[in-house]
């Protein structure tokens, strides 16, 4: 590579290899919660409805927006809805097959469409409540899904964490300082 393609990232760069880090990276911090509970008297059932603060959402609800955020993430840039995820999800071990599911599916997603996308798709709208956003791609990945994606991964971090699971700082950054292939 050229010093010029090393200085230009593109939106898949941010995106794309970001979102899969993360979602390694809370399947990680499933599966040492899962082996925790069972070396400890925890119920592995207890652990999704966990929260950092009584009217804080749970790991479930953590673990489901960090995963929409990358699977809706293609889908508004693209315009194409992808298979659909239920949020039903009540135990450790469908919290930790939903990252699987939703890496999988990042996976297959093409460079090219995702770089294109910004030319194609001038607009993301994003409803959020009752507040509407109109934003272009570029806005969308960098001040909505990056930040709420780290967000939400953060959060189930600190449940776990909060909770006694053995989690420490590079549990939480070891996928995101591995080179790129």
């Amino acid at each position: 590579m050229t010093e010029n393609e090393h200085a230009c990232l593109s939106l898949y760069d941010v995106s794309i290899p970001t979102f899969l880090r993360g979602l390694h990276t809370l399947k990680h911090l499933l599966v040492t919660a899962t082996k925790h509970a069972q070396v400890t008297d925890i119920s592995l059932q207890e652990i999704p409805s966990w929260s950092l603060y009584p009217d804080m959402k749970p790991l479930t609800f953590q673990v489901q927006v960090a995963s929409n955020t990358g699977k809706k993430f293609i889908d508004r840039l693209t315009g194409q809805e992808g298979p659909a995820f239920a949020d039903d999800e009540t135990t450790i071990e469908q919290l930790i097959e939903r990252c699987q599911h939703t890496i999988d599916r990042l996976q297959k997603v093409d460079r090219k469409t995702v770089d294109e996308a910004h030319v194609k798709n001038n607009t993301i709208n994003l409803q959020l409540g009752d507040k509407a956003f109109n934003m272009t791609p570029q806005h969308y990945v960098l001040k909505f899904a990056v930040p709420n994606f780290f967000f939400h991964v953060q959060t189930a971090y600190s449940i776990l964490r909060m909770k006694g699971v053995p989690v420490g700082k590079m549990d939480y950054l070891s996928n995101f300082l591995v080179p790129d292939a």
